[in-house]
């Protein structure tokens, strides 16, 4: 039965990739493998539209199979959920055998060449698209999905498996930013018999204190466990959100603290948040739990999550960290039954729930009188605009600034890697609480509108320098000018006169003037430093590492005292 499916999944893959998959590397002895090559690709073309749901051109577009793949057969960037998808594709006629240690040992090497950019160890196909590659690869919130993708066994042998638990704990020594996903023959025929966007989805559901609505269209609603919601995501992926507008966005500032007040607050987090809601295509109640509405087991078939996709991964985010203060979590959740609706229904839910308006911490900041204080100070000392509210104007680069400006030169001026870190990998945990540290550290009376402003001049100025230097740098070079450009600017603060900011009579003009030397000489120091005592780390999750931070500083900052 398993070699029947296996020629299903080879009929299906020659039907829908012949003239689309590029072959034209192949030479000499090759040419004799080309339908197998042919397959091999194909495979992993497939892959790439289970994840990303794109068209066939595009998922074989994605193929960069060949001499020197260095363990990378096809690589999607999906630019709306800002992750990438490196796919390792294996051909097995029987579809019986696993992934072998060897291949799982070249997947690791080849994502972490990649993730350090050394993008002349991999296949012309792929360096073809080193610029493309790069700019995603800069990006500090990308999170990846590797997929092994095989016509042989969905379970990895004991030995492989091991190789990608050590990646993966290395990777994801900060953040779960990689994540891995086997798809072996019993996904590929799936898809095969229900499409690439698999079979639907259904669920058994426990929920507390639950709610029935009967007209004019059935609905249930009620409390579920983080856990539960956690295991949705664990075994169905970003198909949960077939009909939703996006799918799960990463590591973005608000998922990030929606992760930490699960993982903080964990039994509070159904009063500051705003839930799920879900349409389905029939919810049936189990006979458990009886009349009462306390609890009871539910069936829903036909699962789409249309709102609440950023708290679904964020949950299951919280989870691989750690599962312990999920159980006392709850999540309201609406299932929304289709059965009996009107055809158009179900798109004006998705849209309806998807365009309200949300209220973000820039609304509360802008609620401290200190910031009213600054806005004022800006205007009255300096005749510069300070953008506080949502829906101001944002004023031009030399008219004003943002409080989302202020807050990130101010952090990284602060001299504590801690709040440079968390400028760089979440933002909004620095504005999250208005009352305490780090907000009030950075906003205080002794905040002054120079102060401001000059860290904001400093700031855009080591930004426009390092965007400048990028465009001559390559592989890991270019990747801590990228990754470590908080840090750079933490470093070059150090080396200017701080303790003149607040002068309104100092002549700031002659720092800003010294920013391209000194910008300069802390990133070479920084590189130095990082190739001296990291250079086997993954750069990304790297400069989010407050230890690590702190010790690439205290490095620099000696080798800047020292001459």
């Amino acid at each position: 039965m398993r070699a029947l499916h296996v020629h299903h999944v080879k009929d299906s893959l020659s039907q829908d990739f012949n003239g689309l998959i590029d072959l034209s590397d192949l030479a000499g002895s090759q040419r004799a493998q080309s339908d197998t090559i042919f397959l091999t690709r194909a495979l992993a073309a497939r892959a790439v539209q289970r994840f990303t749901g794109c068209a066939l051109d595009e998922a074989a577009a994605a193929v960069t199979d060949g001499f020197h793949d260095n363990g990378i057969d096809a690589l999607a960037i999906d630019e709306e959920n800002r992750r990438i998808v490196i796919v390792q594709s294996k051909l097995d006629s029987s579809g019986n055998s696993g992934l072998s240690q060897a291949d799982a040992l070249k997947i690791r090497n080849g994502c972490s060449d990649l993730f350090n950019m050394k993008f002349d160890r991999f296949s012309p196909a792929l360096q073809a698209r080193r610029t493309e590659i790069a700019a995603a690869l800069s990006d500090a919130a990308v999170t990846f999905i590797v997929v092994v993708a095989t016509t042989g066994r969905s379970a990895l042998p004991a030995e492989a498996q091991y190789v990608f638990d050590d990646f993966l704990t290395e990777a994801n020594e900060n953040d779960p930013v990689v994540t891995l996903e086997v798809l072996g023959l019993r996904e590929f025929h799936s898809m095969v018999v229900e499409g690439t966007a698999g079979p639907r989805i259904e669920l058994a559901v426990p929920i507390e204190q639950w709610g029935k609505v009967d007209l004019p269209y059935q609905a249930y609603y009620g409390l579920v466990q983080a856990t539960e919601i956690a295991s949705w995501f664990e075994q169905h992926g970003d198909r949960l959100f077939s009909q939703n507008l996006r799918k799960s966005l990463g590591n973005t500032e608000v998922n990030e603290g929606l992760t930490h007040t699960l993982l903080t607050q964990g039994e509070n987090f159904w009063y500051f948040n705003n839930g799920i809601t879900a349409l389905c295509e029939s919810v049936k109640k189990t006979p458990r739990g009886g009349s009462t509405h306390a609890y009871g087991d539910f069936t829903i078939e036909g699962v789409s999550v249309v709102n609440g996709a950023q708290t679904v991964a964020s949950i299951h985010r919280a989870a691989k960290k750690d599962k312990k203060p999920l159980e006392e979590a709850r999540v309201w959740v609406r299932f929304i039954s289709l059965e009996g609706c009107p055809p158009d229904f179900a798109t004006n839910v998705t849209r309806a729930t998807n365009t309200q308006n949300s209220v973000e911490s820039r609304d509360f900041v802008a609620l401290d009188q200190q910031q009213e204080r600054i806005r004022r100070d800006m205007l009255l000392s300096l005749h510069k605009q300070y953008s506080v509210k949502r829906g101001e104007s944002v004023p031009t680069a030399s008219d004003g600034c943002t409080v989302e400006d202020a807050i990130v030169a101010l952090a990284c001026a602060h001299n504590n890697p801690y709040y440079t870190v968390l400028a760089k990998s979440a933002v909004g945990r620095l504005s999250e609480n208005t009352e305490r540290a780090p907000y009030t550290n950075l906003f205080n009376n002794g905040t002054s509108a120079h102060r401001v402003w000059r860290c904001v001049q400093v700031m855009r100025a080591v930004e426009t320098d390092l965007a400048d230097r990028r465009k001559k740098l390559v592989d890991r070079e270019f990747a801590v000018a990228a990754h470590g450009n908080r840090i750079v600017l933490q470093l070059v603060f150090n080396q200017l006169r701080m303790d003149k900011i607040n002068d309104a009579n100092y002549d700031w003009d002659k720092e800003i003037k010294q920013i391209h030397k000194v910008t300069g000489i802390a990133l070479d120091h920084l590189t130095e430093a990082i190739e001296s005592t990291y250079s086997n780390n993954y750069l990304a999750p790297l400069f989010k590492n407050t230890t690590k931070c702190r010790d690439l500083v205290t490095q620099v900052e000696a080798k800047l005292g020292s001459g």
